[in-house]
């Protein structure tokens, strides 16, 4: 992924983080909504990702793979919008299968990629995946936990985006998945 993309993913990620903190007492429909928006916009990203033409030694298959999460972000986001009383057990299940699909990308993403970037991404990917499970399987977990858990995993993960993002600005030579 471009340097520009991780960093604007990331931004958004922190921004998405900080809105859910900042209004703690917020109703889910509040949640469900900045929730929803966040995940059109990081499915959108994916989707942009997939038809550039600059990719790494598995091209087609990052192709592939960008434009595929892109499209359940998407539709994950849209459901969220679409059903914003659905409750705290359907909506951490969403966002669940959402972080645990970002994760499970960038930790493919990770395995074609070199050095540092790689160590990034599985890191990155791992920590989405194991808040997405813990979302998932988390059974009675209530509206408020769902609102707090949601402001500070975007916070850290987006916050780790970020990092990654400008440590690849400041090395644009480096190979792995694309960095420009």
């Amino acid at each position: 992924m471009p340097a520009w993309q991780m960093l604007t993913l990331g931004l958004i990620t922190v921004v998405f983080g900080i809105a859910v903190l900042v209004w703690p007492a917020a109703t889910l429909r509040l949640l469900g909504l900045l929730a929803g928006i966040w995940l059109i916009a990081t499915g959108l990203l994916q989707i942009v990702r997939a038809f550039r033409r600059e990719h790494g030694a598995h091209g087609m298959s990052d192709k592939l793979l960008s434009g595929a999460l892109g499209i359940v972000l998407v539709l994950g986001g849209a459901a969220c919008i679409r059903n914003l009383a659905t409750g705290a057990l359907a909506l951490a299940v969403v966002l669940g299968v959402a972080w645990m699909l970002s994760g499970l990308a960038e930790i493919l993403f990770g395995l074609f990629a070199k050095g540092s970037t790689r160590a990034w991404l599985l890191v990155l990917g791992a920590a989405s995946v194991a808040v997405g499970v813990l979302f998932v399987v988390w059974p009675d977990i209530s509206p408020r936990t769902v609102v707090l858990l949601t402001g500070i995993t975007a916070l850290i993960l987006g916050t780790g985006e970020v990092s990654f993002a400008l440590q690849q600005r400041h090395r644009p030579t480096q190979s792995g998945l694309g960095s420009a």
